[in-house]
């Protein structure tokens, strides 16, 4: 077909078909208020990416691979702090470089670094992860929120119950939406003995790597028909305490993190042992678990509790630490100093 055929033709259908209606559509750019979550939702195409740029401005942010996912920030404390807040907090991820982490750990660790370089937007929010992610990172996000503003673009509706926006604006109908009653839906764990071959699924998830012991007792719990968490309890005994159970590991999968699943998870467990008639204890190193304990009623501190020690590197020890997460780790942890926590499981009445 020459140049000239092409351009009759191309007339032909324009005169079959009017198109003028689709090709000639403005974007109406809305005011959006100064304060709170607000969501910019619809179709692909339908302006979200115009509206927050003419509005707020062009924004870019970027990871350095040379180093750690946690060098990234500002500083360490706000690194550990905004990487909690999304979700991310399986900690061997923070110490690896951006461009080898998964879709959702990515997503969750861009969502983080857009918060610390104080950008008001999230575009293409939950775009390439699971619905799964998508359900927690929203969660994490209107959980933690204490910024004056942050607006979130997305072209998928089924976060709006987990997000909880105060703001709606749809880009379809290109005017606010009234903002419909909202609630969280509830989550339903159901937890089933297991064997050691599970671990396989949740073992780089922890932040410590070793092995557990043959000798625990095994659960995992279920989502449905999805594994998501795991835990694993040994039997123990002390100079004053003569037999007592501990938690040995809890983990869970990154895409569920921050739904609260982890501490429902660790206490329906313990719950299970108390009514047994046995003790049982805890040990972490990890923060979001150790915190939450220190505000539950459902756990006492030890006498042992919130010690502080420089915990990685006196468990693991540099040559192992140097192997897991590369020497940029090894420096990091040299340097923070980290709390112990160290729980008994009381129940709601003791």
């Amino acid at each position: 077909m020459t140049p000239k055929s092409a351009g009759k033709k191309l007339e032909e259908l324009k005169m079959n078909y009017d198109v003028s209606e689709h090709t000639e559509e403005k974007i109406v750019i809305p005011e959006l208020p100064e304060s709170g979550i607000i969501l910019i939702v619809g179709s692909s195409g339908s302006g979200k990416s115009t509206i927050l740029k003419k509005t707020l401005g062009e924004s870019f942010v970027e990871f350095d691979n040379s180093k750690s996912v946690i060098e990234n920030f500002s500083s360490l404390e706000n690194g550990e702090r905004l990487l909690k807040s999304t979700g991310l907090r399986s900690i061997p991820t923070w110490f690896r470089p951006f461009n080898t982490l998964s879709n959702g750990e990515a997503h969750r660790a861009y969502c983080a670094l857009s918060l610390d370089r104080n950008i008001e937007y999230i575009d293409e929010f939950t775009s390439v992860v699971d619905r799964d992610t998508a359900k927690s990172l929203s969660n994490c996000i209107r959980k933690n929120f204490n910024g004056k503003r942050l607006v979130i673009a997305t072209c998928h509706r089924d976060i709006e119950e987990w997000l909880l926006p105060d703001v709606i604006y749809d880009t379809d109908y290109k005017r606010f939406i009234p903002r419909r009653f909202l609630r969280r839906p509830s989550i339903k764990i159901d937890i089933v003995p297991s064997t050691k071959q599970d671990w396989i699924l949740f073992k780089k998830h922890h932040y410590l790597t070793a092995d557990v012991s043959g000798s625990c007792h095994f659960y995992t719990g279920y989502w449905g028909m999805k594994p998501v968490a795991f835990s694993a309890i040994i039997h123990r005994c002390g100079r004053d305490i003569k037999s007592y159970w501990g938690e040995s590991r809890v983990v869970v999968l990154p895409e569920f993190q921050g739904l609260g699943i982890g501490h429902s998870f660790s206490n329906a467990v313990a719950e299970e042992y108390k009514k047994r008639g046995f003790r049982f204890f805890s040990k972490t190193a990890h923060p979001s678990l150790g915190e939450y304990r220190n505000k539950s009623n459902l756990w006492r501190g030890t006498s042992t509790n919130g010690i502080k020690r420089s915990s990685y590197m006196k468990k693991n020890g540099t040559a192992r630490v140097q192997k897991n997460y590369g020497k940029t780790a090894e420096s990091i942890i040299r340097d923070s100093v980290r709390v112990c926590y160290s729980h008994e499981f009381i129940g709601e009445h003791p």
